[in-house]
């Protein structure tokens, strides 16, 4: 079984995305910020963390950078509705930082599953 972290300040998305994974027999973690994230993270090693990039708390950039430090072998998947960070494009900083794979919202179901599916493989 593979826990999935799932950091999104939106409770609709962590609740889709939660019930989309646990339904294909992953254990999902939820946190709604940088903070909660980190410490769900050191919790639960996680195999796939999928992470948005704009939260109340900090930048998704950041923890993304945090989780390359403390779980070296976790996947990362970035999502966001766009923006930049620091000047950039918000996905080209989270790809930079060590994202796998970064998606634009929304993001469909299927795709979402498909990713972390992927990167199981």
């Amino acid at each position: 079984m593979t826990t999935v972290l799932v950091v999104d300040d939106e409770p609709l998305v962590r609740t889709l995305i939660d019930v989309l994974l646990s339904r294909r027999g992953h254990t999902v973690v939820s946190a709604s910020s940088v903070s909660e994230g980190r410490a769900a993270s050191t919790r639960s090693a996680p195999d796939v963390a999928i992470v948005d990039m704009f939260m109340p708390d900090g930048s998704g950039v950041d923890l993304i950078r945090t989780l390359r430090q403390t779980c070296p072998a976790v996947r990362i998947i970035a999502i966001t509705g766009g923006g930049t960070w620091e000047g950039f494009d918000v996905l080209t900083n989270a790809k930079d930082a060590g994202a796998d794979i970064t998606l634009r919202k929304p993001v469909p179901s299927e795709v979402i599953v498909e990713a972390v599916e992927g990167l199981l493989a």
